[in-house]
């Protein structure tokens, strides 16, 4: 008697669709899953009385299983929980039930503390657990309080005994019986896995190609665990009035006919149903990965590039649809879906590469594709469309939890703790994923950006920190005289950047409302309107017209219109310049960025007056730290007077009057406007060094070497810029922006630093 393993409905098939709306919108039964085909094959066991002690003990192992993972998932929590409060008194601590899954239940009930924790978060604690080891059942997490085990399990710790393989086999084939030995022996087990699967491939035709290994039986792989099922299946489909076919369709339909649907019961439905079409269609991809890697149309870096971590996220998908499978099992006041995704929340770090690299995997498809798809009916995707659908699916599905997540909430009748803390991490997912691609974006924005301005005026895009934000933007001030005009405005994280075409008029410019005289920091031009898209791909090339450091942010104010109001402030000067924005959420997002980028320089320069605070007990009043950032240079004098409160301004001042003290007013005032005063900075003493503006760098530095000649041959001069970074004064453009930087203050003296070494 020969056996066809091809006609299992265990592995998925290889069908090419020739129209994407049928591969898409394939529907996706119960009994595709896994815990259906488990419960399935389970139930058709039972017809075999011989196979009852070994499906009851297998039932044991399962539920001894289930309990200690959810002991080790409460003991992470709680020493998780322990981490946070460390050097802080813990108090309501309870006594350990002995029941693992009663112990975690009333575990994550009180922990009132645990939270949303984003997946892209890796702290040093975070990063010392390894999740992996709570994968003791195919399951995630925990099983509902009624619940044993989960079938898949089950099955699992079945097929490992062995004998049942073979009382199987002898079952179907009774002319050639296997010798069945029972024994918890795991050497005489897997005997018995090797016995069963030599006599497939005698009397049953299987290769090797179609069978498992005993590796296989023991791993707690999805995917081996799914060859042993595929055989299995097979092997009772060959002897139906042994194992008799049953119709899981009727018996799931009477269940849900035998009790009333409330709104919370048919989510959980929803739930589950889009959850087993998206492990569902994880395996068409993964199917055609596998026949890219079979037939060797593409390398495998650009295979990983296509579906980084796919089989991970494939394994753990399949183990979560089985958790909400059982908790769609038993009544909603007994469901723990809420803390599914508490113990699910580490596992969906799997996603990172893949909501990083999707933009470039979408492009390579767009330029490859007819590489990777040879004329064949074989292959299970059929047209770029199809693919670039099916690689958008895991962002997709990361991005709907919350919404599921939030209708569970709303229309939950018992305690809702663990959803709300459930929704707050699938909410951070969300955001994460979004973030990822947004850096990606802006990465590619920068590279382009780079080419696309045609004189950086001694800038460096390096310095600027990483890009946040861009758009076209509508550009005016209070001053009503002076029209709105449209520029390309970068924010990054230290500077805001606006830019014209070149094709523009230069003329057609307008300055910023001041309080001074003197010469605006930014000066603004028009520029054409574009659409996002053609702004984001646009190659045209840019003129840097104005730029503010985020430093010089003294007030960003939101304004009717969708607008900003942004007030800077300068050591010489004063302005104000209105971004219009073309929606709220825009001006939001901004507003939002730009206000924690001041909350952070403000931070910094708290703790940097604090540090030199500090350090004046030690310090004679001509030293200074170099690391006291917020206390060197005028430029930031009026920055901490605005951010620091009034008893940490007499420190500043006192620094900053010690830093200036041997030079008079008078003197600074003298220096011609053609002329520098270098303050050079060695070995806790200083030295004064005039030098002309239009010198060159090499110029300066010698200047500065040959004034220092008799204590050392100085190798390295640094400089502050606005920033507060010590950045070195080497090359032609470090002189150019210490120039325009020392320009738009208006100032003649300029610290440096020299170092031998």
């Amino acid at each position: 008697m020969a056996v066809n393993p091809s006609v299992s409905n265990v592995s998925l098939t290889s069908v090419r669709s020739n129209s994407t709306h049928l591969l898409m919108n394939k529907k996706v039964t119960a009994q595709e899953s896994l815990y259906h085909m488990c419960l399935m094959i389970k139930k058709r066991l039972e017809f075999l009385p011989q196979l009852q002690p070994y499906l009851n003990l297998a039932h044991s192992s399962s539920e001894i299983l289930a309990e200690h993972q959810a002991l080790l998932l409460s003991q992470k929590q709680q020493s998780q929980q322990q981490h946070r409060q460390r050097g802080s008194h813990y108090e309501g601590s309870s006594a350990q039930s002995t029941n693992g899954r009663l112990s975690s239940s009333s575990t994550l009930h009180r922990d009132s503390s645990f939270s949303a924790t984003s997946f892209g978060e890796d702290s040093e604690h975070s990063q010392s657990f390894n999740m992996e080891d709570t994968l003791l059942t195919f399951s995630v997490g925990i099983t509902p309080i009624s619940v044993d085990c989960d079938p898949v399990t089950q099955l699992s710790k079945l097929f490992q005994q062995g004998s049942p393989l073979c009382i199987i086999f002898n079952a179907v084939r009774p002319q050639s019986k296997l010798t069945v030995v029972s024994s918890d022996d795991i050497k005489i087990c897997k005997k018995s896995i090797y016995d069963f699967i030599l006599g497939l491939k005698q009397h049953f035709a299987f290769n090797d190609e179609e069978l498992f290994t005993i590796s296989d039986v023991f791993s707690n792989s999805t995917d081996h665990f799914l060859k042993v099922l595929d055989v299995v299946n097979t092997l009772l489909n060959a002897a139906p009035e042994v194992f008799p076919q049953i119709d899981m369709s009727t018996q799931l339909e009477s269940q849900r006919l035998a009790k009333p649907q409330t709104e919370y019961d048919k989510i959980v439905k929803e739930f589950i149903e889009t959850e087993r079409k998206y492990v569902h269609d994880l395996e068409v991809l993964n199917k055609y990965r596998k026949q890219l890697l079979d037939n060797q149309i593409i390398n495998s870096e650009e295979l990983y590039m296509l579906f980084p971590n796919l089989n991970d996220i494939i394994d753990f998908q399949r183990r979560f649809l089985v958790s909400l499978e059982v908790n769609g099992q038993v009544p909603s006041q007994k469901q723990r879906i809420g803390a599914l995704f508490m113990h699910s929340k580490y596992f969906f770090k799997l996603y990172e590469p893949w909501s990083i690299g999707q933009n470039a995997a979408i492009d390579f498809i767009s330029s490859s594709f007819n590489k990777m798809n040879p004329n064949s009916t074989n292959f299970v995707i059929g047209n770029k469309m199809e693919l670039q659908s099916f690689l958008l699916k895991p962002v997709q599905r990361l991005c709907r939890y919350p919404l599921l997540l939030k209708d569970l909430l709303q229309h939950a009748e018992s305690d809702s703790k663990e959803l709300e803390i459930a929704l707050g991490i699938a909410k951070s997912i969300a955001r994460n994923i979004n973030e990822n691609q947004r850096r990606t974006e802006n990465y590619e924005v920068v590279k382009r950006l780079y080419g696309r301005v045609v004189n950086w005026k001694g800038y460096r895009i390096a310095k600027f920190g990483e890009l946040l934000y861009f758009d076209r933007i509508s550009i005016s001030t209070s001053n009503s005289n002076e029209p709105e005009k449209d520029f390309e405005v970068y924010l990054f994280e230290k500077i805001i950047l606006l830019f014209s075409e070149v094709s523009q008029k230069k003329g057609s410019s307008i300055s910023l409302k001041k309080k001074s005289n003197s010469s605006s920091v930014l000066h603004l031009s028009n520029s054409s309107n574009t659409n996002m898209n053609d702004f984001t791909k646009n190659t045209g090339k840019l003129d840097l017209r104005g730029r503010i450091m985020i430093v010089n942010l003294t007030q960003v104010a939101p304004i009717d219109n969708y607008s900003l109001n942004i007030i800077w402030e300068s050591a010489k000067e004063k302005g104000n310049f209105i971004l219009k924005f073309k929606n709220e959420e825009t001006r939001n997002n901004w507003e939002s960025c730009l206000h924690q980028l001041l909350r952070q320089i403000r931070s910094e320069s708290y703790k940097s007056v604090n540090t030199n605070s500090d350090m004046s007990s030690f310090s004679s009043p001509v030293q200074y730290s170099h690391n006291s950032v917020a206390s060197i240079g005028s430029t930031l004098t009026r920055q901490i007077s605005e951010v620091l409160p009034k008893s940490h301004m007499s420190n500043a001042r006192q620094s900053f009057a010690s830093e200036y003290r041997s030079i008079s007013e008078s003197y600074k005032n003298s220096i011609p406007d053609t002329m520098l005063l270098l303050r050079v900075s060695f070995n806790n003493d200083f030295y004064t060094v005039l030098v002309s503006l239009d010198c060159s760098a090499e110029d300066l530095l010698l200047a500065i070497k040959r004034k220092l000649a008799h204590l050392g041959v100085i190798t390295k001069v640094k400089y502050q810029d606005e920033d507060g970074d010590f950045v070195m004064l080497e090359s032609d453009d470090d002189w150019y922006v210490v120039k325009d930087m020392l320009k738009e203050s208006n100032e003649r003296l300029l610290n440096v630093w020299a170092y031998t070494n």
